[in-house]
């Protein structure tokens, strides 16, 4: 049979992942459940408190989630310990702050094995688990899965090719069908039914804002409240399914959200820059087993971190998480009506403008009355004065903010571990691997870590106008115009001539414009300021095989599984250059390696069953091949060779379907009509057989000459 006309597969940037086991999980038998009461765990994306119907809003119809507040526990000042994604979800997850989870920013690793998960627990409690996530920058290579018996995280691999994988994502209606075609087995009612945790990660209200009809009419103008709205529909349709299950009556259902939107507040646009409450305030809703506690308003200022342990002490779940790890505490007094404990002050920081830029952390904390921001230069907010904070009253309350500058370093001291867990790297690089970087200029393997404290680094109010021309360019960037965003990019330099995002930036315009010589001089200049930024890493490569420089990229794409050895993206790419280079046992590695990551990646899928039928592993080679099918999209490649593996284990009958699948996507593709050709004369058929090779003839002339005797 005909293998090759194959098309190449992009490698992109991944981000850090991790361990995907704990120290606290072990291997133990689950004890039997504590309760039947089943969980839903809502995490909206991005949404500002302000734009629920129950926190005032009467711009965005939300009655569905207005609905949970009714009936439940509505917090009316709950704040994100970190108003970027993944590390707000990892202190949601953990109940862990962020300086001793690790999970800091977009650069940090992911969540340490040694750290332990809300799903862990109820899952040694006895519940089935299950997580639905809406954006890949939740995906388990990040160490979100433990405890999860389920994680859908599969997204379109066409996203892969074309975007950074920070901005793959699917809508809700995609992620709650999913969580609809995991429950509807579970969902008859029974008494004696296991319970069940389920997160659903809802991604839309993140930008871009780009609702679908008949939101995006409705909410012109101001579309991130048509992604409100949309979720909102979205979770009315979820909850109407409950009902008919006779599940939403006796379910504990939490909605939060991870952090809120700038919308131009302060000056920003979005999120994770600044720590104002536009973007720290966040709804968080209980809704109750029905008759477990009455509905009611809490005041008391509480945090994200608070969650996990809320869930397991209302459910009386008492798993050695709750005095091994949660620094967050329990709200279940507070939920049940009983007198608290006294007013805290929240914790929340962004090391996103430290990370990024090598400006200043910012680091705050949250009273009744106060919101302090300590920065080079610190701000102090009263909150029920000026709840837009726009008024410095620093000096004017000194006392106020040395206090507050004291309780939180405080919290620094008490939760920051004396030596900071992390993931741990992959096999040790050959002495070859190393040598080759060094050639090609690399003398560094890590890029040097960064001091905690503020120092004398800039304060990001300073940076402002650099920050938003940064998010300028991308936008142009995004729309095509690669001159302007360079140009823009240019300006940017000259003021901040070491922050390697610029050249990052310039090496993915030049990518975008298939400039690769450029995009290799410019990932080189931006791994120089930064050598162990691991999207320069993987850009580098994936700029040497746009080259057909595979060699060269293959010890980057070495470097990168060493840093990181969950990078899926790595293996395949390194599978990529071995076939290249016609090592097929290699390739073969690499993309077995490639789908132990990531078993829902189709294209990896793909070229390992492609492989295994370049060397007559006919049968082996159905597995992958049939996995690559299912996850789609549709793809004459993988069809192609598809048929070959069952041509190959006679089973003709399918062979002939997926020939004339990939041929119905590719009519032109010479090796799928000639295959089909072939196999229409082993079943008989030579009248199909002539057809298919005549047809062939008029499209490949020298396939037709060469093969013109098994016709005739």
């Amino acid at each position: 049979m005909i293998q090759n006309f194959r098309q190449p597969i992009l490698i992109v940037a991944v981000l850090w992942a991790i361990h995907s086991h704990s120290a606290l999980a072990g291997k133990q038998a689950p004890s039997p459940p504590t309760s039947l009461t089943p969980v839903l765990m809502i995490t909206v994306d991005t949404l500002r408190a302000d734009r629920l119907g129950c926190y005032g809003s009467r711009v965005v119809s939300t009655p569905a989630m207005d609905g949970l507040a009714r009936e439940g526990v509505r917090f009316e000042n709950a704040y994100s310990q970190v108003p970027i994604t993944l590390p707000s979800h990892a202190v949601i997850l953990t109940g862990t702050y962020p300086m001793y989870n690790g999970v800091r920013d977009f650069t940090s690793a992911g969540l340490p094995a040694s750290v332990g998960l809300l799903a862990e627990a109820f899952e040694r409690g006895g519940y089935a688990t299950a997580a639905f996530v809406s954006a890949f920058v939740l995906d388990s290579s990040w160490g979100l899965g433990r405890g999860f018996e389920t994680y859908d995280d599969s997204f379109d691999p066409r996203q892969f090719e074309t975007r950074n994988p920070g901005n793959i994502e699917r809508r809700a209606d995609e992620t709650i069908d999913r969580l609809l075609a995991w429950l509807g087995p579970r969902s008859s009612g029974g008494a004696s039914e296991q319970p069940f945790f389920i997160w659903l990660h809802l991604y839309d209200p993140h930008s871009a804002y780009n609702p679908p009809e008949p939101f995006h009419s409705q909410y012109a103008g101001h579309l991130y409240d048509g992604e409100v709205a949309y979720v909102d529909a979205q979770l009315a349709r979820l909850f109407q399914y409950l009902r008919r299950a006779k599940l939403y009556d006796r379910m504990l259902i939490v909605l939060v959200s991870d952090h809120g939107e700038s919308l131009g507040e302060h000056g920003e646009d979005e999120h994770g820059f600044f720590v104002y409450n536009s973007t720290l305030h966040v709804p968080l809703i209980f809704k109750l087993p029905l008759g477990m506690a009455p509905p009611q308003t809490v005041g008391a200022p509480v945090g994200t971190i608070d969650l996990a342990p809320t869930l397991l002490d209302l459910l009386h779940i008492r798993d050695p998480i709750l005095r091994r790890q949660f620094q967050g505490a329990s709200l279940a007094s507070l939920i049940l009506g009983k007198p608290s404990l006294g007013d805290r002050a929240v914790y929340a920081e962004t090391y996103y403008p430290r990370n990024s830029f090598g400006w200043s952390p910012l680091r705050s904390l949250s009273t009744p009355r106060y919101h302090y921001i300590e920065a080079p230069k610190p701000e102090l907010y009263d909150l029920k004065a000026d709840p837009a904070e726009k008024t410095n009253l620093v000096k004017q309350r000194s006392a106020e903010a040395t206090a507050l500058r004291a309780q939180l370093a405080d919290i620094e001291r008490r939760y920051t571990p004396a030596r900071p867990v992390k993931s741990p790297a992959g096999p040790p690089l050959s002495p070859e691997t190393v040598e080759k970087l060094r050639s090609l200029g690399y003398v560094a393997l890590s890029a040097p870590e960064a001091p905690a404290g503020i120092g004398n680094h800039p304060d990001p109010k300073d940076r402002l106008k650099i920050f938003r021309s940064v998010l300028r360019a991308t936008d142009l960037a995004s729309a095509g115009r690669i001159e302007e965003s360079n140009a823009v990019l240019k300006s940017i330099s000259a003021e901040e001539p070491a922050l390697y995002l610029i050249s990052f930036m310039q090496a993915e315009n030049a990518a975008r414009t298939h400039q690769w010589p450029e995009a290799e001089r410019q990932f080189r200049a931006c791994l120089k300021l930064n050598p162990g930024f691991e999207q320069g890493i993987m850009g580098l490569a994936r700029a040497y095989i746009a080259q057909g420089k595979g060699s060269q990229a293959q010890p980057w794409l070495e470097l990168a599984t060493h840093q990181n050895p969950h990078n899926f993206l790595a293996y395949h790419g390194l599978g990529l250059v071995a076939r290249e280079q016609g090592n097929n046992a290699e390739a073969m590695r690499y993309f077995q390696k490639a789908t132990e990551e990531k078993p829902n990646y189709a294209p990896s899928q793909q070229e390992l069953g492609i492989v295994l039928v370049e060397v007559r592993r006919y049968r082996e080679a159905l597995g992958p091949l049939s996995q690559a099918a299912k996850l789609g999209p549709d793809n004459p490649v993988l069809e192609n060779y598809l048929g070959s593996a069952y041509a190959n284990t006679n089973q003709m009958t399918n062979a002939v379907k997926a020939y004339r699948k990939s041929l119905a996507m590719k009519p032109d593709y010479a090796a799928a009509r000639l295959n089909l050709a072939f196999v229409y004369g082993r079943l008989g058929n030579n009248d199909d057989a002539k057809r298919e090779f005549q047809i062939l003839c008029r499209q490949s002339a020298s396939l037709c000459s060469q093969y013109r005797s098994s016709f005739e």
